[in-house]
């Protein structure tokens, strides 16, 4: 039996399919590309917009125009919170939630038909927050140390789609990086929906186990995703300048630059934490690739709030913007808001931001020429011969020009040109 994946959303999806094809190899099935025919394809759902929702939608009708017959199940986060609205689609055969995603492959045979739901203990399982390590599909190995949400900021929807924060006990999480690294994989990504809230429900942080993975003498270097502008303690900023398993590399969600929008968001921190502490990290290591999360055309947003948007990322340090134009999602707090933005002034502001985050993000590239840097290759280019791709430790995704290269293989290079969002490293 033939099945293919398809992911939308977070990293945590991610590592959520990768557990679901490693499984599904394991049972004996053939995995093939999303856009190949198959028995069987699983759409791993995102429903952080309603843009989200609909790319869901869009898929099941793409897979079942490939193959009519084929048994189609969408499982995630959309399956959560839009159970009725799924089942209503004729195409679609299973619709499972967060709490039983990874239950999809018992539900799957050659004859199974018929839509089951599962959407009840969001708040309490852990189930999908794996407790061994086995393998993954990429270079990189990611491992997911933290699921659901405490904040109840204005625009998300997740919580009511992953419930409050959970965490994996540490003892387990160390235990996979072990295995990553006897596996031979040379970085590790320690992913969640809300990193920082990793321990609360633990009475433990995520600083502690940090701590214990660079008490190890002997391991793979750590990169950690998205933070807030307040969640970087003195212990994790001295770390940036000392650790050198510590990947140089931070994704900071800002949002806003106008303190009045951040309120109206239901962030808790200012514009200037995220200024201060972008300083604070380019002091101790000023090669940190930074990237940033903002909004554009949030509910209030007036052509001088995002000026103040603007006039905050003139004046701090990053590398990279991750420009998000904002768009309603029901069942959120910012649906009853006030002061909608007109699309295309949405467009025009989100096309200015891009343009300022390109020629930063080039002038980030320039500044590497010359440095060494340490390279994970992840495949070779499908467009030159005898290159292979990678990322550095500071996240600059590479082309290096070498004979006989194996994948999750560490390169030492100097960085001597870019071409496009890659350098040239050998």
């Amino acid at each position: 039996m033939k099945i293919a994946f398809k992911t939308f959303g977070c990293k945590a999806n991610s590592v959520d399919t990768d557990n679901l094809f490693l499984e599904a190899r394991r049972r004996g099935y053939e995995l093939v590309n999303e856009d190949q025919w198959a028995d069987a394809y699983v759409i791993n759902s995102c429903t952080v917009t309603s843009h989200a929702d609909r790319d869901a939608r869009f898929q099941v009708n793409k897979y079942k125009r490939q193959n009519p017959k084929a048994l189609i199940g969408v499982i995630g986060c959309y399956a959560q919170v839009a159970k009725e609205e799924l089942l209503a689609l004729r195409d679609i055969d299973f619709v499972l939630g967060t709490a039983n995603k990874l239950s999809i492959l018992d539900h799957i045979t050659e004859t199974g038909l018929g839509k089951k739901v599962e959407r009840d203990q969001v708040r309490a399982t852990t189930g999908f927050l794996p407790e061994t390590f086995r393998g993954s599909r990429y270079a990189r190995a990611s491992i997911k140390i933290q699921d659901g949400c405490n904040f109840s900021c204005s625009f998300c929807i997740i919580p009511q789609a992953r419930g409050r924060s959970r965490s994996l006990a540490p003892e387990l999480i160390l235990k996979q990086i072990d295995d990553a690294y006897e596996q031979g994989f040379e970085e590790v990504i320690l992913t969640g929906i809300h990193m920082a809230h990793y321990g609360w429900d633990l009475n433990t942080s995520l600083w502690d186990l940090l701590k214990q993975v660079f008490a190890k003498p002997k391991g793979p270097r750590v990169r950690i995703s998205t933070l807030d502008p307040f969640e970087f303690p003195d212990e994790l900023l001295n770390w940036i300048g000392t650790e050198k398993r510590l990947c140089p590399h931070f994704h900071i969600a800002l949002q806003s630059g106008s303190d009045e929008i951040l309120k109206r968001m239901r962030r808790i921190y200012t514009a200037q934490e995220f200024v201060d502490v972008t300083r604070k990290i380019n002091e101790r290591n000023a090669d940190t690739f930074i990237g940033v999360d903002v909004i554009v055309g949030f509910p209030g947003e007036t052509d001088e709030k995002f000026e103040e948007t603007v006039r905050v990322l003139e004046n701090s340090s990053w590398s990279k913007l991750h420009v998000f134009s904002f768009s309603l999602r029901a069942g959120t707090k910012a649906e009853t808001l006030d002061g909608h933005v007109h699309p295309s002034v949405i467009a025009k502001r989100s096309l200015f931001l891009r343009e300022m985050s390109n020629r930063r993000y080039q002038q980030f590239l320039s500044s590497q020429i010359g440095k060494q840097r340490d390279v994970i290759l992840e495949r070779p280019s499908d467009k030159l011969e005898g290159v292979w791709l990678g990322h550095t430790e500071n996240y600059i995704p590479t082309y290096s020009r070498i004979e006989n290269g194996i994948t999750k293989q560490v390169i030492h290079t100097k960085v001597y040109r870019t071409e496009g969002e890659r350098v040239w490293a050998h």
